[in-house]
């Protein structure tokens, strides 16, 4: 793609500079003389998407709990009414509602999962940011209603008002989830399209039965705790009558797993019990956090003496590759609204650890073609060939172990695997590919294939 270094080196200046003024924090500039004053800032931005009301915010890093503070409530679930082989169906799709409760107070970097033990199943809230614990209770504990609305008597559709709103559409039926006793996920015979299938009772199939035949050509609005999930249109064909179970088509396969789950928990609706709630302040997380932040600058600093030291000019070009690998996993933790936690902290530290472990084993192969006799150049192009499948092999063992971690762990132990995977993937591609294009541009000899 690019034909020399030159070209190599100045897009990595331009995405490493991209990746600096994303990460850094807002920093003001402010600066008075006789002649000119200067009132701006640098980092911290917040950037509003052309010919949209959206915007990206870069201002700060997503905080977890532990750093942030925030409210934390243990919710047991009463299983006792749900079949065995339901209750962890039942358990995720509480966990759904929780969340979408919990998005509606305006919080995003909610972290809810569910726990079970000797047959008994919890649900872990922990709301960052939130300072209000009545109201995190009050929304939690509330009961979930699934209701069936139809357009309002005397209102044409398709609706021609802009001015009207969601309530003003639509109003109650008699139809509501305890007519359901369940919904799946299916498939369309002819050309394999998700739907959703929804299970009625048969008292609830009489009803909807004679709710679809008034409604024809006009949406019936499936709400819960009145959000709008779907509106589907009723067909002609529906209105002749039920004979089977009604599906929603037009839906994506991961909007339909998503609807079905939150359906289903309106439908069979679990019990809860809040057995344990507390508020978290941040002053020991801000504590740890400037310690972490801290041990994490000496040890890179600590590093790049080391590197300097041992390996010379060699290792003062390691010592940029590392600067720009910090900068673009910073930039990428905001990018993905990665939540910084203790944990995560942990993780990039430890990545960092691995991004040196590989320069390392670089730099020890090409002295030991240097100490065979070799020419440096041909020292250097050996060294990097054949130091990569050492570095492949323990990179990409400690990147399965991420995975696995974060497939299975929960909470925090998410937070680490996820931070220490997006730290070992810049680790290759900064410690391997960024420092061989500055090895070949500074050390005009070596010509790397």
């Amino acid at each position: 793609m690019f034909k020399n270094n030159s070209s190599k080196v100045l897009v990595v200046t331009i995405l490493a500079t991209l990746a600096l003024l994303i990460s850094l924090p807002r920093i003001d500039i402010k600066y008075e003389t006789k002649y000119f004053n200067i009132d701006s800032y640098i980092g911290g931005y917040i950037i509003n998407l052309p010919f949209t009301t959206k915007f990206v915010d870069f201002s700060d890093f997503k905080k977890g709990l532990d750093i942030e503070g925030g409210v934390k409530v243990v919710i047991r679930l009463d299983m006792a009414q749900i079949r065995s082989e339901d209750q962890q169906k039942s358990a995720e799709s509480v966990r759904d509602i929780l969340n979408r409760r919990i998005n509606y107070l305006g919080v995003s970097e909610t972290s809810t999962y569910i726990s079970r033990s000797n047959n008994e199943y919890r649900i872990i809230v922990e709301i960052p940011g939130q300072k209000n614990l009545e109201a995190a209770i009050k929304s939690i504990g509330s009961t979930a209603q699934l209701k069936f609305k139809i357009v309002k008597p005397g209102l044409s559709w398709p609706i021609t008002d802009p001015n009207l709103t969601i309530n003003d559409v639509f109003v109650d039926s008699t139809i509501t989830g305890k007519d359901l006793i369940g919904s799946d996920v299916s498939f369309e015979s002819t050309n394999n399209q998700p739907v959703i299938q929804l299970k009625f009772s048969n008292d609830g199939r009489e009803k909807f039965s004679s709710l679809v035949k008034q409604n024809v050509k006009k949406p019936i609005g499936i709400f819960l705790d009145d959000n709008l999930l779907q509106a589907p249109i009723v067909s002609e064909e529906l209105a002749n009558g039920l004979t089977t179970d009604p599906t929603i088509t037009g839906v994506d396969l991961e909007t339909a797993k998503n609807i079905s789950s939150l359906i289903r928990a309106g439908a069979l609706p679990v019990p809860i019990e809040i057995v344990q709630q507390s508020f978290i302040g941040a002053t020991l997380g801000q504590e740890s956090i400037n310690k972490s932040l801290i041990a994490g600058f000496i040890g890179l600093f600590i590093i790049f003496i080391f590197l300097n030291i041992t390996y010379k000019n060699l290792g003062f070009i390691a010592s940029i590759s590392l600067l720009i690998y910090v900068v673009f996993v910073l930039a990428t933790f905001k990018l993905l609204n990665v939540v910084i936690s203790l944990p995560g902290i942990a993780g990039f530290v430890f990545s960092i650890g691995v991004a040196c472990d590989a320069c390392i084993l670089i730099f020890e192969r090409i002295k030991e073609e240097s100490r065979w006799g070799k020419p440096s150049a041909i020292a250097i192009m050996n060294g990097y060939d054949r130091a990569w499948s050492s570095i492949k092999d323990s990179n990409f063992s400690t990147l399965l172990a991420s995975f696995i971690l974060f497939q299975f762990g929960s909470g925090f132990v998410k937070g680490f695997a996820l931070t220490l995977a997006i730290g070992i993937i810049f680790s290759l591609i900064c410690c391997v590919y960024i420092s061989r294009i500055l090895v070949s541009t500074f050390i005009k000899e070596v010509k790397f294939k």
